[in-house]
């Protein structure tokens, strides 16, 4: 089981890429094939499915620790079918966009606000 567990994860790793996402040419690191046709052919498998929700969490995770002005709240993540449900409703609107598309829209629409600087707490301010 574990040399299963293992195995799987060296071929996560190994067919991912390096990719530009549809917002200003960040570079994002994902899976080597990030169409939305590749997003609704992985409805019937569980493994993939649950892969892809580990990538959007990590996705999530990396925008909150490079803004911590305005953060997605973990109360504020939908659950993994939720999740699927933004997803799939991103992909049936923008076909020909890759999946990765829907991780940005999804913090777009989860983010808090950005502090202004009068809101921003003392310390945070003097680190700047």
């Amino acid at each position: 089981m574990l040399r299963h567990l293992i195995a799987a994860a060296v071929a996560v790793v190994l067919t991912t890429s390096s990719s530009f996402g549809q917002s200003g040419g960040i570079a994002v690191f994902s899976y080597q094939e990030t169409s939305c046709g590749t997003w609704a052919e992985s409805a019937a498998s569980v493994d993939a499915r649950a892969q892809y929700h580990s990538w959007f969490r990590g996705f999530v995770s990396g925008y909150n620790f490079g803004n911590p002005a305005s953060q997605v709240r973990l109360a504020r993540m939908p659950d993994q079918p939720t999740l699927f449900l933004f997803v799939d409703k991103y992909c049936r609107e923008h076909p020909l966009n890759t999946f990765v598309g829907a991780a940005f829209e999804l913090v777009k629409e989860l983010r808090d606000p950005p502090a202004s600087p009068d809101t921003q707490p003392q310390a945070e301010r003097r680190r700047k």
